[in-house]
């Protein structure tokens, strides 16, 4: 990777200001920063960067003209690698409208820093695809707009993937047409959830709907408590769907259907599969151990009971057309029942022994997301022993995409560059254990920087940037100019 700072000052005319960082940059004397630009596509598949790029350069006191050029050129480049050559005019080059869409923010960034952009050649290309971002917008309220707002910083910095997590024991925030009984009070309408879906994909942000079951359900589920799991001797079970049943089986698919109808553009779904019972003591559930021992054979658990319900609704979603995911604590743990190879485990923590290892999940092949919950994990009010993610422990344990939660006894799990295609990605989170914690706009100003250092290391791996650098350059660009009426 070459070094982008030449005097090591961020501020220089030749440093490229941008996050993430281009791979490499060769940066020459000269700068570019035009009265008048006009705004090209030589494909028509990049017809809608180059208006977009029109309106935001317009936006920062350069409006359309005839003067330098800005071309975006389409070839053969893979996904969203780009090269951006910056001279008199600049051209950019990229396979895809998400690589263009790329190269252009890099090109914004440096305007919003410093009111130029340096002469020169860069050259990007991520080292996952999947650089996400998850809202837990279930256990408190997050008005659309703010969350098309949110959308928008997301794409600034290069995330991909919005994971949209709209249920849990305390709210279904999201409108629905086929239980309208369990949808909570303050919620995003039906109508204003396509708008989010419309606003993610023209900004080249796969929308993730997470619909966490068959735990987490007990606000769904008051409303049919007939569809819970059997009392288990005082362990809690009101948030837990009652999986040895078909019509709880059936409530799941139709749950899914409701909200799937608004997402057509989606390809993937996350169906949470976590902390559905105790599972230190999932022996204790005796509606479980019978049903297990009755469908899947005298040594069969409550974890083949649960693997077969989440391999039940993953057959469910491809059907649909959406690709499944599953949180990693209660997976990978059934005596019979196998686990589909093709669900994507993201993987969040190995707090406890029992949980399985990284190693394991590498050995059954399935696809893996990084949800590192010690680094990039901000849950409001700092609960569960959480405190708030910053961009400094970030830099201090040298976090790449392929480096792990621990083990509980300290193992350093980790998956070294250059990445197996099984390794997806990695994503920050936000969840709401404290609803009143913080404000949403409370919420948007403290994950900025630890997400932005998410979103540097995840494109590059090991970033070229001092932690030092990375808070200057993060400074620097500040947030996206606030969209048009037009822009959306």
């Amino acid at each position: 990777m070459t070094a982008l700072h030449d005097t090591g000052r961020a501020h220089s005319p030749r440093a490229w200001l941008a996050i993430p960082q281009p791979t490499t940059a060769e940066l020459s004397s000269g700068v570019w920063r035009p009265s008048t630009v006009r705004v090209t596509a030589d494909d028509p598949m990049l017809a809608r960067e180059a208006e977009r790029l029109t309106r935001e350069l317009a936006a920062l006191g350069i409006p359309d003209g005839e003067g330098s050029v800005v071309c975006l050129r389409r070839d053969d480049r893979a996904d969203e690698s780009f090269e951006i050559t910056v001279g008199e005019d600049i051209a950019v080059s990229a396979g895809t409208a998400a690589g263009a869409f790329r190269a252009t923010r890099q090109l914004l960034h440096n305007l919003r820093a410093q009111g130029l952009v340096p002469h020169g050649r860069v050259c990007s290309a991520p080292v996952v695809a999947e650089r996400g971002f998850h809202l837990d917008a279930a256990r408190k309220y997050f008005p659309a707009p703010w969350i098309v707002d949110l959308l928008h910083a997301l794409a600034d910095v290069g995330v991909t993937t919005f994971q949209w997590h709209v249920s849990e024991n305390e709210g279904f925030r999201i409108g629905s047409e086929a239980f309208p009984e369990i949808v909570s009070s303050a919620h995003v309408t039906r109508a204003e959830a396509l708008v989010v879906a419309d606003t993610a994909a023209d900004l080249h942000i796969d929308l993730v709907p997470s619909l966490d079951m068959p735990g987490h359900l007990r606000h769904a589920l008051a409303a049919h408590p007939d569809l819970r799991l059997p009392d288990a001797g005082g362990l809690p079970t009101d948030h837990a769907l009652d999986i040895t049943r078909a019509a709880a089986i059936d409530f799941a698919a139709a749950l899914i259907d409701d909200v799937a109808a608004l997402f057509p553009r989606s390809t993937r779904w996350h169906l949470g599969g976590d902390e559905f019972v105790d599972f230190a003591r999932i022996e204790e559930y005796p509606a479980l151990a019978a049903a297990a021992r009755e469908q899947h054979g005298p040594r069969a658990t409550g974890f083949d009971l649960l693997t077969a319900f989440v391999n039940a609704m993953s057959a469910h979603l491809r059907a649909r057309g959406l690709a499944p995911r599953v949180w990693n604590d209660g997976m990978l743990r059934s005596e019979t029942v196998a686990l589909d190879p093709d669900l994507v485990l993201t993987w969040w923590t190995n707090w406890h022994v029992d949980m399985r290892p990284l190693a394991a999940a590498v050995d059954a092949g399935n696809p893996l997301v990084n949800f590192h919950d010690a680094l990039l994990y901000y849950v409001l009010g700092e609960k569960a022993g959480y405190t708030y993610p910053t961009s400094a422990r970030i830099w201090e344990s040298e976090w790449h995409p392929g480096l792990f939660p621990a083990l509980p006894d300290g193992t350093r799990q980790e998956i070294p560059m250059p990445y197996p295609a099984r390794l997806l990605g990695a994503s920050f989170s936000v969840w709401s254990d404290d609803a009143s914690a913080q404000t949403p706009e409370e919420v948007a100003d403290g994950v900025r920087r630890p997400l932005r250092a998410m979103a540097e290391r995840a494109w590059n791996g090991i970033s070229a940037l001092s932690h030092d650098q990375f808070c200057e350059i993060d400074a620097a660009i500040g947030v996206a100019t606030a969209p048009g009426p037009c822009a959306r």
